[in-house]
């Protein structure tokens, strides 16, 4: 790597600023954000409607989670490969067509377009902004990839609040319409502006190993390629943190107005649980992201999160059953709070441990855990509610969160070099 190259500032490479790249990657994702958060306000209309049951509505959530985290690989070989411009606008055309798909009376035809194409798009789109972090921002990991992957609940707010205000099993599919064109076109437009810096590019006065910058406190100066990074015992530790963090919260996310109905709470407080987790899913994200960027050991805010994480489940069953809206809203938007927040901390674990040059295709390959999160937080989940009831459900949610916490104990101990 030669000086002049390492020297390059964000104001000469490219010709707008980092920042830009960060702006339009934050609103192609706020506009792609319904395919998870809008979901919950919608679905009910299918059964309204169309009679489809639980498991089979369930089953759509599943896909949507699956196909979309499975997009993440590809997606980073490609864009570590050739960039995120033209993948991303691509992404926003095939995005807008599965939502779309959710105004017509087809199961199938949802479960195709708006479950798996639709699904991976969304997936391409999160992917190529979410590595904006790690391409672009060393220094600031935690902070930005918060940022942006709040987009992803922030963006579904004005869409919860549109559906949950307006909509009826009758009118909620001109909405839909509607949605499905804004969020194609600013997707789109936004994804021309996204590029990555050159080869060899950094800010000046960092170093890898955090000499200079605390916040910069990388284990080594390794570079890991897709290939060494899957040899390494610590990646498979932060897959499974992962795996088990997005099966919780997508559990709640995916049936929060289920919860509140069952536990016999007015709509008024389903429709505030719904948007209020869009919103506090977002806002835990770039604020445990930043305090992230200032903790000696970024695994910390992990470890604690996992355990906050896993106690306020158990209190979202406990508050529902003794009947207490106060403590049922506090206890779901707390614990999407803190698990929003394992969305900007992993990755910028995974971009401190193996380095920024294959940060894509590594951070594809760890978002790959979503799958599994994604069949048990819509499918599993929806079975396990149908059989045994909420109450297993939320005992084996809060098990499975501070599981997810303490294990990253393991690679805090001993990361890679």
């Amino acid at each position: 790597m030669t000086t002049a190259a390492f020297q390059k500032t964000d104001k000469r490479v490219p010709s707008y600023n980092r920042w830009v790249i960060l702006v339009m990657g934050f609103l192609a994702m706020c506009l792609v954000s319904p395919y998870e958060y809008v979901w919950s306000s919608v679905s009910p209309f299918f059964t309204q409607r169309f009679g489809w049951p639980l498991d089979k509505i369930g089953l759509i959530f599943s896909f949507f989670v699956m196909f979309s985290a499975g997009a993440a690989l590809p997606t980073g070989v490609l864009r570590d490969k050739y960039g995120p411009r033209f993948l991303t606008m691509l992404a926003g055309v095939v995005a807008a067509v599965g939502l779309y798909s959710l105004s017509t009376s087809s199961y199938n035809i949802v479960l195709i377009l708006f479950g798996v194409l639709g699904s991976f798009a969304s997936g391409v789109v999160y992917s190529n902004t979410v590595s904006i972090s790690n391409k672009w921002f060393p220094d600031k990991r935690g902070l930005t990839a918060g940022l942006i992957t709040a987009a992803f609940s922030w963006g579904s707010i004005p869409f919860i609040l549109w559906i949950r205000g307006s909509a009826t099993a009758t009118t909620y599919t001109q909405i839909v319409r509607e949605m499905a064109l804004i969020a194609g076109v600013v997707i789109v437009v936004c994804g021309y502006f996204l590029q990555d810096p050159p080869k060899g590019w950094s800010l000046p006065g960092l170093t890898t190993v955090g000499k200079v910058k605390k916040s910069i406190r990388r284990p080594s100066e390794r570079q890991f390629t897709l290939v060494e990074t899957v040899r390494t015992w610590q990646f498979w530790v932060l897959f499974l943190s992962f795996l088990l963090m997005a099966a919780v919260g997508l559990m709640t996310v995916s049936n929060i107005v289920r919860y509140a109905t069952e536990f016999g709470f007015t709509p008024a407080v389903a429709t505030f649980v719904a948007g209020g987790l869009a919103l506090m899913s977002g806002l835990g994200r770039p604020i445990i992201g930043a305090i992230s960027d200032t903790l000696r050991r970024r695994e910390d805010a992990i470890i604690l999160n996992g355990v906050v994480f896993g106690l306020l489940t158990f209190g979202i069953y406990v508050f529902g059953v003794i009947h207490s809206s106060i403590g049922f809203v506090i206890c779901a938007l707390g614990s999407i709070f803190v698990w929003g927040s394992s969305y900007a901390v992993l990755p910028a674990i995974c971009g401190d441990y193996y380095g920024e040059v294959h940060a894509a295709s590594n951070y594809g390959l760890l978002y790959l855990a979503k799958l599994g999160g994604g069949l048990y937080g819509g499918y599993l989940s929806a079975l396990i509610i149908m059989r045994y009831g909420f109450k297993a459900s939320f005992i084996i949610g809060g098990i499975m969160a501070i599981a997810a916490g303490l294990i990253i104990i393991l690679p805090r101990r001993k990361p890679p070099v």
